[in-house]
């Protein structure tokens, strides 16, 4: 009568030893696997590494940047219509209002606001076509008092310009590094403001109406 062999299940890694006298055999534990110190991992990481790691979690969110600029003009800049906030501050009767017009759509409005009250004033912003930002200011605020908010401290005598068929006052602002084109009237002082230049200034001030 042949022997009968019964085998206990053995672990995935075990060894089975040679078949005993009684028909069983020896099965043998696998080794425990060498414990790992994570922390001295951890210390073991170069700067090199934490920079490739960086990487890897910023080359989708370039990708996606990349192509939100390519297709969907992500670097354009947004141009609003500003003509609301004209007539509404022509509307408020405040003051007399100017306007520019016949300007090309290289001349690009950004902003607009206009706050009624004692004093009133109007703000546009724009983009020059060489691509410098500037501001039209119109208030009836008084002009010494409007002047030193927008300029900072400006001379009594400056240079001057005419354009649009008014004589405009060439400042150099001392609050910031403005460049200014200012018209002061009975009720109302209008400034030309920014980072565009003198020419590009003078074009802006021949438009408004």
């Amino acid at each position: 009568m042949g022997r009968s062999l019964s085998l206990a299940a053995a672990p995935a890694d075990g060894k089975i030893g040679p078949i005993g006298e009684d028909g069983w055999v020896t099965v043998t534990e696998p080794a425990a696997p060498p414990s790992v110190n994570t922390a001295a991992l951890r210390l073991a990481r170069t700067p090199g590494d934490m920079a490739k790691a960086v990487l890897v979690l910023l080359a989708p969110v370039a990708i996606l940047v990349a192509l939100y600029v390519y297709f969907f003009g992500g670097n354009n800049v947004i141009v609003i219509d500003p003509s609301s906030t004209f007539t509404e501050a022509r509307l408020s009767a405040h003051f007399a209002v100017l306007e520019p017009a016949g300007l090309s759509s290289k001349w690009k409005p950004l902003s607009s606001a206009y706050a009624p009250g004692t004093p009133s004033t109007l703000r546009v912003g724009y983009i020059a076509p060489k691509g410098e930002g500037f501001q039209l200011v119109e208030s009836d605020q008084a002009a010494a008092a409007l002047l030193a908010s927008e300029l900072g401290k400006v001379p009594t005598l400056a240079k001057s310009v005419d354009a649009g068929g008014r004589t405009w006052g060439i400042v150099d602002a001392t609050n910031s590094s403005d460049l200014a084109l200012v018209d002061t009237e009975s009720g109302r002082t209008v400034i030309i403001k920014g980072q565009a230049t003198l020419t590009e200034l003078e074009q802006f001030a021949s438009s408004l109406k």
